[in-house]
């Protein structure tokens, strides 16, 4: 596998595939079947990769790293096409869903970054997003707008046509947030939490500004540090420092 730990990973190629990549700076493409890596993406980053993200056309990979930069890799090659510098450890970095941007997070004034996919143009560069460092960005599935979620425990949404705040919300969780995700539709977004408890918001109608969103409690008694939604939107896995993986209705 990899020789330190794994911070990514992902289904690919209509789940006949695994994307990861791992703290000992490399990215591997692994056939599922035969259990071993196809494509090595290696000898560029000089420091932890820490999410790894793959094109909805799967020709292209996306890395963002603790040597402060993002990279775009061509799939077929396995050939680095740019790299963008940052200021500040790159702690996670996410495709849009069209495709045609890349967002990134760097903890050096707690910025996030808009970066177009093809051109490697910066479109934005929003300082001082969140209070603290910022542990997952990701595009809603509408790419409208970029969520973020910190250690200074809110959530934000960026809208990308007003280049401005959409959403905040401060009274989610009482601790650190440490992953967000959407449903395929874009209706509901699932955050985790060091408060041992994950958080259901209806976005697409904004209903949790007056009764709250759906709170998934005793599941875990540690920090939960991972969430997914299931393609059909009916389940949610969550994974946590207590060593268990929990599935939801």
């Amino acid at each position: 596998g990899h020789s330190e730990t794994v911070s990514s990973c992902h289904f690919c190629f209509e789940d006949t595939k695994i994307l990861s990549c791992s703290y000992d700076r490399t990215v591997k493409l692994w056939d599922v079947a035969k259990g071993f890596p196809i494509q090595v993406f290696e000898e560029e980053h000089t420091a932890p990769i820490s999410e790894c993200n793959l094109s909805p056309d799967d020709k292209r990979v996306i890395t963002s790293s603790h040597d402060e930069t993002v990279k775009a890799w061509d799939m077929e090659t396995g050939k680095m096409l740019w790299t963008i510098e940052h200021e500040g450890i790159v702690t996670s970095c996410n495709i849009s869903w069209d495709g045609k941007y890349v967002v990134s997070a760097s903890d050096r004034e707690n910025a996030i970054h808009v970066i177009d996919a093809a051109s490697a143009a910066v479109v934005a560069h929003v300082r001082g997003h969140h209070k603290s460092t910022i542990t997952r960005c990701c595009f809603d599935p509408d790419n409208k707008r970029v969520t973020s979620v910190s250690y200074d425990k809110t959530i934000k949404l960026w809208d990308m046509i007003t280049q401005s705040a959409s959403i905040t919300i401060k009274e989610g969780h009482t601790n650190a947030i440490s992953d967000c995700c959407f449903t395929t539709d874009g209706h509901y977004l699932c955050t985790a939490s060091w408060d041992k408890t994950l958080k259901i918001w209806d976005i697409k109608t904004g209903e949790f500004r007056c009764r709250g969103p759906i709170s998934l409690n005793q599941g875990h008694e540690g920090s939960v540090s991972s969430c997914l939604f299931s393609q059909d939107a009916t389940l949610v896995v969550s994974g946590a420092y207590d060593k268990t993986i929990a599935i939801w209705d």
